[in-house]
């Protein structure tokens, strides 16, 4: 049974759960900017001062007054934005899958099915590609907490990531308290850490493989490495990297622990109950049912100083 609000957004229960339950595959832009549920579509995100990063004296002799701490903070507008999408499926599918289904054919395709992977594909798609532009937007970075590599210093050169990683590390906490968590890389970056020679010279001498994941963790002193494989095509059908070169370190948070004093990098302000897919309908111009699916988002960055922004990479 549909409630209040699915009813008022024409949302179809079934077919959302469907959607939700396919998951978002190689995509890391949730893993990057967690998602922040919100109710409005214009909301403030509050950005801390330093006060606590402030050493006070916090003795107090009996009877006297407890110190008191103001907290400077101001506030970053966001807008949550609409997306959607429709897929049409001919009613000739339709009638054929019915046919198929009546004859117990084993082979037949849920139409369904393919309306809302296609719908989902392409929404996760447009966020996923969403995101990268935002993490890899350097104007959004301080002199202080990017890098350009160019020439040996490259990854895929003579470059050496750990010490460069670290470097960087230690600008985060500076500014933060705390230290980074997780290095955010393309696939193609990825790769050329697991070829780096440096890399390979602080592996054991016997190992013949790859570093695997968990070392290159220990190495750079992450909690986690994200990787994006994703990829879109143009109009020739060429395929190009969502993430092409990044190299991202930055603090991420928890929209599960989600704290104002927390220095996180960033999440995505989603809509309550997104995605989800439309009610079906029939268009008769086009002798189709309409299959559309809605996903209200926006990723953000909310703490930019707890980021560093490896430019060029590779």
């Amino acid at each position: 049974m549909m409630n209040l609000e699915q009813i008022r957004m024409h949302q179809n229960p079934v077919l959302t759960n469907l959607l939700l339950g396919m998951g978002q595959g190689e995509m890391i832009a949730e893993r990057v900017l967690p998602r922040l549920p919100q109710a409005l579509r214009g909301h403030t995100v509050p950005v801390l001062g330093k006060e606590r990063l402030t050493r006070i004296d916090t003795r107090r002799a009996p009877g006297s007054l407890t110190r008191r701490v103001d907290i400077s903070w101001k506030g970053k507008v966001f807008t949550v934005d609409q997306h959607s999408v429709e897929v049409p499926i001919p009613r000739e599918m339709i009638e054929e899958t019915d046919t198929a289904r009546r004859f117990n054919v084993g082979a037949h395709l849920d139409v369904s099915t393919i309306a809302v992977q296609t719908a989902s594909d392409i929404l996760a798609l447009d966020y996923e590609a969403e995101a990268a532009a935002t993490v890899r937007d350097e104007a959004l970075y301080a002199a202080s907490n990017k890098q350009a590599l160019s020439g040996a210093a490259k990854w895929n050169a003579d470059g050496d990531p750990v010490a460069d990683v670290r470097a960087a590390a230690d600008v985060l906490r500076s500014q933060n308290g705390v230290r980074p968590n997780t290095l955010t890389v393309s696939a193609s970056v990825y790769a050329a850490l697991q070829l780096n020679a440096k890399i390979r010279a602080m592996l054991p001498g016997n190992q013949l493989r790859l570093p695997d994941d968990e070392q290159l963790r220990a190495l750079f002193g992450v909690q986690q490495i994200i990787v994006g494989n994703a990829i879109w095509v143009d109009a020739d059908e060429k395929p190009h990297d969502v993430w092409g070169d990044t190299a991202l370190l930055s603090y991420t948070g928890s929209a599960a622990t989600f704290s104002l004093a927390s220095p996180a990098f960033g999440y995505t302000s989603v809509m309550e109950g997104h995605p989800f897919v439309e009610q079906p309908y029939y268009n008769a111009e086009r002798k189709s049912w309409i299959y559309g699916a809605t996903f209200e988002r926006a990723p953000q960055i909310a703490n930019a100083d707890a980021g560093f922004l490896f430019v060029t990479p590779i």
